[in-house]
This record gives C-alpha cells, sequence and structure tokens, in this order.
C-alpha cells in the first residue's frame, strides 16, 4: 500500500486532470501572488504566513526578522523501455515512505540598516530526523548601496542559467532540465556584487570551488561567474522582458556535491559554460528560452542545448507548463538524470548518450500564490547511445514561508 503521503500527491493529480476537463480561460487571469486590496481582504494565509514575522520597524538597524522555511514533498512514477521506477526506489533517508521529500529547510532572515541590507541563512535538515542538522544550504549577507551596487559575501547558491536564477520556491517544473543541472555547480562560500545602471543589469561573483557541508576549507579550486542582461519591457510594451548572458569559469580542482547532506565531494567535469537565456511575460502568457553550451573537461565531452518553455494561466491560480528540451554531447557526454530516469533498472551503458529529446507538460495550482502550490506533470524522453526511451509522470506539493 502506498504510504499517506503518495495517495495524497497522486489525489492531486487526479484532481489537476479534471480541472483540465472543466477549466476555461479567462480574459484577465490574476497573478500567482495574491494582491491584498478592499475588495480581497486579507486572507487565513495572509494571517498564518505573517506570523512567520517575529519583529518589523519601518527604520534603524533591524528593520525586519522573520523565520523561513522550505518543504517540497513529490512522487514519481516512471515507465521505460529499461524498466519501470519512481521516487520509491529513491535512497530510504530521502524519503518519506513511497514520497520523496524533495527539499527540507529551515532559517531565518533579516533585514538591516533601513531595509537595505539583509541576512538570510537556511540549513538542509534530514528527512529522517535521526540527525536532524543535514548541511548549511546558504548564509549570506548583502548591502545594496544603489540600484547600480549591491555587494555580498559568505555561501550561496552559485547561480547560472535560465532555471538555477529562478529559485525552487518559484520554478514552474517539478525538476529543471538535464542540461541545465549537469552544467550547474552548487552552494559555495564567496564573494559577488549586481546591479542595474538603465536598463542593463549585472552580477559577478568568485567563490571558493570546494561544496563544503559548511564553508569552504580551501581545497577546492576556484568559479568566476559573470551575467549581463538587458530588460525589453519598456521597449516592447511587455510586462516583463529580457535577454540574458551568463558565463562561467571553473578550474581543474573544482568539485560539487554529490547529492547527499554529508557533502561527499565529486569533480566537476566543465572547464567553462554559458547561457544565452531570455524572458517574456504578457497578461497571461509567458515563454521562456535557453541556450546552453559547456566545455568538458578531460574525458568529459562538450555539450549543448535548447531549453524553450511557454506557460500560460488559463483560470485564477491554474498555470499550464510545457517545455521542451534538447541536447547534444560529444563522445556521450550526456547522462540520464539522476531523478528520475536513472532510476530504471535495465539502463544500458550507465544512462550516458550523446542526443537528448524530451517534452514535459503540466500544471500548477496556486493556493497561495508560490507559497502554497500543487504540482504534476508528465514527461517523455530519449536518449540515443543508451536507447533510452521513457514516461515519467510527477506530482508535488511546495511550500515556504
Amino acid at each position: 500500500m502506498k504510504s499517506t503521503s503518495s495517495a495524497l500527491l497522486l489525489t492531486a493529480g487526479l484532481a489537476f486532470s479534471t480541472l483540465f476537463s472543466c477549466g476555461s480561460a479567462q480574459a484577465a487571469v490574476e497573478r500567482a501572488e495574491e494582491v491584498v486590496t478592499e475588495s480581497n481582504p486579507r486572507s487565513i494565509y495572509d494571517k498564518i504566513w505573517d506570523s512567520a514575522t517575529l519583529y518589523k520597524a519601518d527604520s534603524g538597524f533591524l528593520t525586519e526578522f522573520a523565520l523561513q522555511g522550505r518543504i517540497h514533498l513529490q512522487d514519481a512514477q516512471g515507465w521505460s523501455n529499461q524498466g519501470n521506477f519512481g521516487s520509491r526506489d529513491r535512497p530510504q533517508a530521502v524519503r518519506w515512505g513511497d514520497s520523496e521529500v524533495r527539499r527540507l529547510r529551515l532559517g531565518a532572515k533579516a533585514k538591516l540598516f533601513d531595509g537595505n541590507a539583509k541576512l538570510d541563512g537556511h540549513i538542509d535538515i534530514n528527512p529522517n530526523f535521526n540527525q536532524f542538522y543535514g548541511r548549511i544550504y546558504e548564509v549570506f549577507y548583502e548591502h545594496t548601496l544603489s540600484n547600480a551596487l549591491t555587494i555580498g559575501f559568505g555561501k550561496k547558491k552559485a547561480f547560472f542559467s535560465l532555471e538555477h536564477s529562478i529559485s525552487s520556491k518559484e520554478i514552474i517544473t517539478l525538476e529543471r532540465s538535464l542540461l541545465t543541472n549537469a552544467l550547474f555547480t552548487g552552494q559555495y562560500t564567496g564573494i559577488w556584487a549586481s546591479g542595474k545602471v538603465g536598463n542593463l543589469l549585472w552580477d559577478t561573483g568568485l567563490y571558493a570551488g570546494d561544496d563544503e557541508r559548511e564553508f569552504t576549507t580551501f581545497n577546492g579550486g576556484a568559479i568566476f561567474q559573470v551575467g549581463l542582461a538587458y530588460d525589453l519591457a519598456e521597449a516592447t510594451g511587455f510586462d516583463r522582458a529580457s535577454i540574458n548572458f551568463d558565463y562561467q569559469k571553473a578550474t581543474a580542482d573544482t568539485t560539487v556535491n554529490s547529492g547527499n547532506l554529508a557533502g561527499a565531494p565529486v569533480p566537476y567535469l566543465f572547464e567553462s559554460a554559458m547561457s544565452l537565456n531570455s524572458t517574456w511575460e504578457k497578461g497571461r502568457w509567458a515563454f521562456q528560452t535557453d541556450t546552453l553550451a559547456g566545455h568538458g573537461r578531460g574525458t568529459q565531452g562538450d555539450v549543448f542545448g535548447v531549453i524553450l518553455m511557454p506557460s500560460v494561466y488559463v483560470a485564477t491560480g491554474l498555470q499550464l507548463v510545457s517545455r521542451y528540451q534538447y541536447a547534444a554531447g560529444q563522445d556521450n557526454g550526456l547522462r540520464l538524470a539522476t531523478r528520475y530516469d536513472r532510476l530504471a533498472p535495465y539502463t544500458t551503458n550507465g544512462g550516458r548518450g550523446d542526443v537528448y529529446h524530451s517534452l514535459y507538460l503540466g500544471a500548477n495550482y496556486y493556493i497561495y500564490g508560490n507559497k502554497l502550490k500543487l504540482m504534476t506533470g508528465l514527461e517523455y524522453s530519449t536518449m540515443s547511445g543508451c536507447n533510452y526511451a521513457g514516461w515519467t509522470w510527477s506530482g508535488g506539493l511546495r511550500m515556504f514561508f
């Protein structure tokens, strides 16, 4: 018998199917986040989420202090030509029953110096609670000196590409794309700066290249990142429009986390990576793109890929999402995603291949904006080299405060 959490996620997926059959598009659809007006008074959700804010002031050294946390639960079932699989096959340490505890984090945040600075921190929590503390996810300080300059230091996620520049709290698919995850590095200790001059946005960062359980021990190399973006909203008349270029360079001894909370590092496989991505939003419609490339190190082949991701709100709080992925890798430079395709029991060639295609169709129901939502999606993926073809259904509950 499935666990209670698995049953709930499956029920959510069935509920989405019902919504598809009866939902109709509206001329004007509310955004995911609620707007409080006289006709839309503060809801019970507002009161519950506001309780996480323990202190608030208009000015002063400390203007706000709040608790924060994140819980992402999901269930997946897969069917492929190399065997069936699912979230039940993930390690027991990251599951509640048959469902995966995708993210479980707890922390606090503060606004300082009249709101011009912030101190932010999260830890990962072990889902089995045998040992509560997993690792430091992020702890950092940022100070905004002007619109043109914000500086920061500490440990944080080294953002790169379209999907990893969007927090997991706000991504519109349950999992990020195959090539996006392959080129991503991790959470590192370093310094960074960002700003906006006119319509031009920029950011840069320098990090110690060892992804550790806490802060750097300077046993790895270094990672350098730079990003440039141009805001096109005013010029195009879109609600939001931008074109962004990201570049990342990593030294030979850079490591990435292997996926467990103990922080056992593995070598990062790419010398450099680039992303040219864009975002376009108008009314209830949105379209995002990303073109990615990575230069492999050693036996790792070069990789290239394209991501196309349209979405539309078809009713208040109900968003439909589609995503197409294409990726190519020299010398079998691609590998099936650990979540969940690589769980297929009879995967050939270690799940490695050279050409990958994937199509995702999903829906998100925003109960309280991104702070509380249900997600579901069905994805079909193929990869040559390992001759893989399979379907994966996934459904999840996402909540943060």
